[in-house]
């Protein structure tokens, strides 16, 4: 019997890391499942793409001069990161890159003493990590490599009442007011159909079966967003709106002119002009330039175009944005130009 490649043992080790961060995850108890979960995740997802890039002529190592793989201190060679990996094999406005690229950034945010309320807050992104992981898996390696068959749905005891938007509410206000900031800065940096996206955030509909259940039930349904009505899908957007804090955007509703945003944020920021807010829009491409004939491709969370008056509007959570970013001393001369711009946006 011939020797196992190497890419299939770095495959195994893959997926025992991913074992382990369910399991962390789902133990009773709340000592630091989340982040416990964010490492294993992350070490199984860099062993999963090193692994694709070993058995398909790849390049998982980082070079120095003339393409030679540059040593480590421990002896091995040193390997590029999980970020840049990803962005190798995934597109551009990949959902599951973007998800990928959250947990990295909020690990490093994680305030123990909240984590359990944190980890609430963000469960549908978890899932779709996981669930991401296992659909690469399979893709590359097949069905047989996959471990839909080892994990289940795991017990809990949680709210899945009437109750349950007061439940999200009180887990929202009880997450870090700068831990939601961070948040809110990462979903508006990346395009809105990747946060719509399921392989960003999972969102389903849990159905409790209340009759006899027949061979072709199981206790509990899943339901994919597609298959909504729009009475339901009305009430999962209620839902969303108090997790993420957004609205479908209404003509007029909450709206101001640029001059009332100005006004409102140098309540907050000293000095702060008109040329600021026209800097800021456009650092942050909160609203196309005026040569843009597309006047209506607005972040729509911060700008919409009303057509009747010809003008763009702006909504308050502009206002809190801006306040917030142009509060970081650096960032505003960033921002303003005052010293060259960082290839990397909020």
């Amino acid at each position: 019997m011939s020797p196992k490649p190497a890419w299939w043992h770095v495959l195994q080790g893959s997926k025992n890391e991913v074992r382990l961060a369910v399991d962390l995850y789902n133990r009773s108890g709340n000592e630091r499942q989340l982040e416990a979960f964010i490492v294993h995740m992350s070490m199984g997802w860099l062993k999963l793409l090193q692994a694709n890039a070993l058995k398909n002529n790849g390049d998982p190592y980082i070079r120095g001069k003339g393409g030679r793989r540059v040593s480590h201190p421990d002896g091995d060679w040193t390997y590029k990161s999980l970020h840049t990996m990803a962005y190798e094999y995934f597109s551009a406005n990949d959902a599951r890159a973007a998800n990928l690229t959250f947990f990295t950034g909020l690990r490093n945010r994680i305030e123990h003493r909240h984590e359990k309320n944190i980890a609430s807050f963000v469960s549908g992104r978890t899932q779709s990590n996981l669930l991401n992981y296992e659909s690469v898996l399979v893709e590359i390696f097949g069905e047989d490599e996959g471990l839909g068959s080892e994990l289940r749905f795991p017990l809990f005891v949680s709210t899945i009442t009437g109750d349950g938007i007061k439940a999200v509410k009180a887990v929202r206000a009880a997450v870090p007011k700068g831990l939601l900031e961070w948040i809110q800065d990462f979903d508006t940096g990346v395009d809105e159909s990747v946060t719509r996206d399921q392989g960003f955030e999972f969102r389903v509909f849990l159905l409790p079966h209340t009759g006899p259940k027949s061979e072709a039930d199981a206790s509990m349904t899943f339901v994919r967003e597609s298959e909504l009505d729009d009475s339901e899908r009305k009430v999962l957007d209620q839902v969303r709106t108090v997790i993420r804090e957004k609205q479908v955007p209404v003509d007029s509703l909450g709206s101001m002119r640029a001059g009332q945003v100005v006004d409102a944020v140098r309540e907050r920021v000293p000095n702060f002009t008109m040329h600021w807010h026209t800097r800021a829009w456009k650092f942050f491409n909160a609203r196309p330039d005026t040569k843009n004939k597309n006047r209506t491709s607005t972040r729509s969370d911060f700008c919409r175009y009303s057509a009747p008056f010809e003008q763009y509007v702006y909504t308050q959570s502009w206002v809190d944005f801006l306040i917030r970013k142009f509060g970081d001393a650096s960032l505003r001369d960033e921002i303003l130009g005052r010293k060259p711009q960082s290839t990397e946006k909020i």
